[in-house]
């Protein structure tokens, strides 16, 4: 592994942790951050900047097309509700975290064509 790709991935997850804390923040109508939950929106950016691309390589390896990406989303769900909701305020747990997963996938993607228009380069492609 490079240098270049190394600071790509370091940049992609800083990026992904703004995403999930601007998505938090819509949800929960709070735009503070404390030290734990900067934290916890540290193990989510590693965690999706790592598992978006395995489960998108693994579904192409077995040609299911875009199936690892649904998983990936799933999975996402769930750490985001396990992880992140703890610290928000909202009514209802299951609900935000959809939201919260939701929001932060569609801005992670619309980053990723820009940067694909704009620089030639996939954020989420480890291997």
């Amino acid at each position: 592994m490079s240098i270049e790709e190394l600071l790509l991935i370091l940049v992609t997850i800083v990026i992904v942790a703004l995403v999930f804390y601007a998505s938090g923040a819509l949800v929960g109508r709070d735009w503070g951050c404390t030290g734990p939950y900067a934290l916890r929106l540290a193990v989510v950016a590693v965690v999706t900047v790592i598992v978006i691309p395995v489960f998108r390589d693994a579904s192409d390896s077995f040609e299911l097309g875009d199936l690892g990406v649904v998983v990936a989303f799933v999975l996402l769900i769930f750490l985001v509700r396990y992880i992140l909701v703890d610290e928000l305020t909202v009514s209802d747990d299951w609900q935000a975290s959809i939201v919260i997963s939701l929001l932060g996938v569609v801005m992670l993607f619309i980053i990723e064509a820009i940067a694909l228009a704009a620089f030639d380069l996939t954020m989420f492609a480890l291997f």
